[in-house]
C-alpha cells in the first residue's frame, strides 16, 4: 500500500529587510518629489494633470495654496530638507566618517520631524479643503511622529544609539509615507468613484502606516538595532 506524500501548504513570502529598505528609499524620493513640486511647479502647469488624476474640485485646494503660499511652501521646504538630511543620517559610511556632523544634522532632522506634522495639521486648518475630517488623521499622525521623535532624542542624549535608531526610523517611515497617500488619491477617485473632498480626507489616514510597517521590517533585520538590543538583554540575563 502506497501513501501519497503530503503537500505542505504554501506560505506567502514576507517582504524582507532589503525590500523594506528599497520601499523606504522610494517613499523618501517620492516625498522629495512632492516637496519640490509644491515649491517650484506653478499651478498653471499642473492644473490639467491634477484635474485628470483627482478631479477638478482639487483645483480649489491649489487655488488656496496660491492665495496663501507661505505655509504650504514652508511645509514643502521642510519636507525636502528632511529627506536630504535623512540621506546623510541613514547612510552608514557617512555616519561613521563624520560623527560630529551626523550629530548636528541629527538634531536638525529631529526638529524637522516635529515641525513637519505640526505644520501639516495647521495646513488642514488654513486650507480647509477636506474640512474637519482632514484634521483628525493629521492630528493622530502628528502625535505618533512627535512621540517617536522625542523618544529618539532622549535615547541619543542617553547614548543609547540602538534605541535612538529604532525610534527615529519609525518617525521617518511615517513621515515619508505621505508619498503613498498621494498615490492612493487617483485610485480612490477613479476606481472607488469617491468625490475629491472625501478622498482628500481619507488619504490622510493612509500611507504613514505602511511606512511604519516597512520601518519595522527594516529594524528587525538580523544585524539591526532590535536584534542588537535583544542580544544585549540576553547577555545581562546570563
Amino acid at each position: 500500500m502506497t501513501t501519497e506524500p503530503r503537500l505542505r501548504p504554501t506560505s506567502i513570502p514576507r517582504p524582507g529587510p532589503k525590500v523594506a529598505r528599497a520601499f523606504l528609499i522610494a517613499l523618501g524620493l517620492g516625498a522629495l518629489g512632492i516637496g519640490l513640486n509644491n515649491l517650484f511647479v506653478p499651478t498653471a502647469l499642473q492644473a490639467d494633470s491634477v484635474a485628470q488624476l483627482v478631479g477638478k474640485a482639487y483645483l480649489d485646494q491649489l487655488a488656496d495654496f496660491d492665495r496663501h503660499p507661505f505655509l504650504i511652501r514652508s511645509h514643502a521646504a521642510m519636507g525636502s530638507l528632511f529627506v536630504l538630511a535623512a540621506v546623510f543620517q541613514f547612510w552608514p559610511a557617512m555616519r561613521r566618517r563624520y560623527r560630529q556632523t551626523h550629530r548636528w544634522v541629527g538634531y536638525a532632522g529631529l526638529a524637522l520631524l516635529v515641525a513637519l506634522p505640526v505644520t501639516g495639521v495647521i495646513s488642514t486648518i488654513v486650507y480647509p479643503f477636506a474640512g474637519l475630517a482632514g484634521v483628525w488623521p493629521n492630528l493622530v499622525w502628528m502625535i505618533a511622529i512627535i512621540y517617536c521623535a522625542v523618544q529618539a532624542f532622549q535615547a541619543a542624549r542617553g547614548r543609547d544609539f540602538a534605541r535612538h535608531e529604532i525610534w527615529v526610523t519609525r518617525a521617518a517611515g511615517m513621515t515619508v509615507g505621505i508619498t503613498l497617500s498621494r498615490m492612493y488619491g487617483p485610485l480612490l477617485v477613479h476606481l472607488a468613484h469617491m468625490d475629491t473632498r472625501t478622498m482628500t480626507a481619507l488619504i490622510f489616514w493612509l500611507g504613514q502606516g505602511e511606512g511604519l510597517i516597512a520601518a519595522e521590517i527594516w529594524l528587525r533585520r538580523a544585524d539591526g538595532p532590535v536584534a542588537h538590543l535583544a542580544r544585549m538583554k540576553a547577555r545581562v540575563r546570563t
